[in-house]
């Protein structure tokens, strides 16, 4: 099969897919959308930095232009464009990548799949369980390829660290903790109307993880209890700057999430299995490693993802791009249901997350048959 003619959709998030998409030969970029004509033309133009994003993830934003632009070959026959309708009535279009705001991502990869693209959408899978259902439905009614954007499962260290659950060397695991500490998130995320709160907007990967940190892969949640609240003003954020979360599953594991948005320091992101037969920590720093202690003589092994040979950050991101074109080429539309499905259940714990910090009362999965995002 010849490279997949692919087309991107945003350009925040989404200038750091073309530059993965620039260096992966596997597709040919014939299309980037965006509303902002601006920004499509910074990538073969002057880099324009007026904007009301903080001065750090502008100079993210101006390197990662840098470095698309370095790679201007890889464009020279790419179309831009502003209008998303017009983008994917473009027959040339074979898979759409969407990088569009939050709120927008279920109605975008709804219309994609709906136009006969292949989607690779971005987290969360959407706002609502009515707008999550519809999408699935959608995928369900399509034979195009579908996958959704928990990179992080994907990367070289949560392949590791999939081989080790798989292995069955811990024991029967019973328990899953991750603390996420960070500095406060920039203005295009800090409204719960824009990016779903916490949960939604971030806190759906580490649930994302929780699935694969448990032998049989698609566990439903039982119950969620959350307390939390705002208690830094200078967070800038209209909805919780710090909670802790415990979740139940059917499968009897509990797991603890916790975070905060106003504690800028290193190793972001900690996270751990507790079995019976051994316990296993780490962190996403750099790519990421981890320490395994197992067995009756407490053998120990460490684990460090090369950094050259992996991308740093967001962990897993340019593996999820394959995945995509594994997913495209091999016409498994059984996956693709089961990738919505996995979708839905994100959804659903996270809102059912977000009622219990709300409500202080504990959530159980019968009570989310009604949730939405709190406005």
């Amino acid at each position: 099969m010849g490279s997949i003619k692919v087309g991107v959709v945003g350009l925040n998030f989404g200038l750091e897919h073309v530059m993965a998409l620039q260096a992966n030969p596997r597709f040919e970029i014939v299309a980037i959308c965006d509303i902002d004509q601006a920004k499509l033309d910074a990538l073969r133009g002057d880099v324009n930095t007026t904007s009301g994003d903080a001065v750090w993830y502008q100079a993210e934003r101006a390197e990662r232009l840098a470095r698309v632009r370095s790679r201007a070959d890889r464009l020279r026959q790419t179309r831009l464009i502003t209008s998303y309708h017009d983008f994917l009535a473009m027959p040339e279009v074979e898979a759409v990548i969407l990088a569009v705001p939050v709120h927008l991502n279920a109605a975008f990869a709804e219309r994609a799949v709906a136009a006969g693209k292949h989607v690779l959408a971005a987290k969360p899978f959407a706002l609502t369980l009515e707008d999550g259902e519809r999408l699935l439905a959608a995928v369900k009614a399509s034979d195009r390829a579908f996958v959704l954007g928990f990179q992080f499962r994907y990367s070289p260290l949560f392949r590791r660290v999939r081989d080790v659950v798989d292995s069955g060397v811990l024991g029967d695991i019973r328990q899953l903790f991750w603390n996420m500490t960070r500095m406060p998130l920039r203005a295009a995320h800090n409204r719960r109307d824009l990016s779903g709160g916490p949960y939604l907007a971030e806190c759906c990967h580490w649930f994302d993880l929780f699935d694969l940190m448990q032998p049989d892969s698609g566990v439903r949640f039982s119950r969620v209890a959350a307390f939390g609240g705002l208690d830094v003003p200078n967070t800038h954020v209209d909805f919780a700057d710090n909670a802790v979360t415990i979740v139940e599953y059917e499968s009897g594991v509990r797991a603890s999430l916790n975070f905060t948005y106003f504690t800028n320091q290193p190793e972001y992101n900690v996270f751990g299995i507790q079995a019976t037969d051994g316990k296993l920590r780490g962190d996403t720093e750099g790519a990421g490693h981890f320490v395994m202690w197992a067995g009756r003589t407490q053998d120990r092994f460490d684990f460090a993802a090369d950094p050259t040979k992996a991308w740093q950050g967001h962990l897993g991101f340019d593996r999820n791009q394959d995945v995509f074109a594994d997913a495209i080429e091999s016409g498994d539309h059984e996956w693709a249901v089961r990738e919505a499905e996995r979708g839905l259940e994100n959804l659903r714990i996270c809102l059912a997350a977000e009622r219990a910090l709300d409500s202080g009362q504990v959530v159980h999965r019968d009570d989310v048959a009604d949730l939405t995002v709190a406005s």
